[in-house]
């Protein structure tokens, strides 16, 4: 049988008062802390451990917390909108923008900043990133990998957010390692970049003309808002899963600390237990079996795969790799 990962994430984000009142994020940090013990706590509950990618002023201002949640098997890392960590330690002078506008020079001090402060806080050093909004640009993993990186969570395939600098269009959907020069497909950098899981069957349009595909995130009501049910989605994250046949099949999920998950009548709490039921029943119907698992899990898992190398395509022909030459085929 088919065993499948399921890679629970919450973006830790400061509170409202913190940056802006219309920001997603907690209204104040106790409220913060219900979401994220909350959530943890209903993860454990299936058997799936929480990642948590946490952004510095929420790091050090819940450090005691996270440090009890990473001692009890939690994954920590940094979480990164510039925007908002500029408000907070720069007083809006500097890196005021989405991640995917700043330079490589830019990103690497802003990374080196803020990694020194989620380092004093947690007591040890980020390993593992996700920007905000999943904003990118192709400096993004050459970056991350020469501060010390390991891995993330870095892409939504198939999101257009242009003004958001979160353009996903045909990335890689599945877990690989990341690419030096273009952000959206495989490389060889020691770097794993491990996408969130989207249903591809049916590209869905928002608000401004973004573009978007359906995950199993439990912000956002999907039957109401898009006509899409939690067991289709499920279904087909599965299936297509099957289909690609990755080295390292996951199934991974993100939420925010803005939603009460310590109360089940909340409407992110209802979401998020009809989402794991409907994962499992979606798991039986295609015949495999879920896991948890970590980013910290995931990152080991492709490292130790083979490297996978593409052919070049030039013009319908395509060449590949076979031994100590190259062939060439007609594409």
């Amino acid at each position: 049988m088919l065993e499948v990962g399921v890679l629970l994430t919450m973006d830790v984000e400061p509170t409202t008062a913190t940056t802006h009142s219309s920001a997603t994020g907690p209204a104040d940090w106790d409220f913060g802390e219900l979401a994220v013990r909350g959530y943890w706590d209903r993860g454990m509950q299936r058997g799936y451990p929480v990642t948590f990618f946490v952004h510095p002023e929420a790091a050090v201002a819940q450090a005691d917390l996270f440090r009890s949640l990473r001692d009890k098997g939690a994954c920590l890392g940094l979480h990164m909108h510039p925007w908002k960590y500029s408000l907070w330690r720069f007083a809006g002078e500097r890196f005021l923008a989405h991640f995917g506008c700043l330079s490589e020079n830019e990103q690497r001090e802003l990374l080196s900043d803020a990694s020194s402060v989620w380092t004093e806080a947690i007591g040890s050093q980020p390993l593992y990133f996700r920007p905000g909004t999943f904003s990118a640009n192709d400096a993004i993993f050459r970056v991350l990998q020469e501060l010390g990186y390991e891995g993330g969570s870095c892409s939504a395939p198939g999101r257009e957010m242009p003004e958001m600098r979160a353009i996903w269009c045909g990335a890689e959907p599945d877990p690989h390692r990341a690419h030096d020069q273009f952000r959206s497909v495989r490389g060889e950098l020691d770097f794993v970049n491990v996408p969130l899981a989207m249903d591809f069957s049916k590209l869905l349009t928002g608000r401004n003309g973004r573009k978007m595909y359906a995950d199993l995130r439990p912000d956002i009501d999907w039957p109401e808002q898009y006509g899409v049910e939690w067991k289709s989605i499920a279904s087909n994250i599965l299936r297509q899963i099957k289909e690609r046949g990755p080295c390292a099949p996951i199934v991974s999920v993100i939420t925010h600390n803005q939603y009460d998950y310590t109360n089940s009548a909340d409407p992110a709490t209802v979401r998020l237990a009809l989402m794991l039921d409907a994962l499992a029943q979606a798991a039986e119907e295609e015949e495999v079996r879920l896991v948890g698992r970590t980013l910290e899990e995931m990152v080991s898992i492709v490292r130790k795969s083979p490297i996978r190398q593409d052919p070049f395509v030039c013009e319908g022909a395509i060449f590949e790799l076979t031994g100590e030459a190259a062939t060439m085929r007609r594409g």
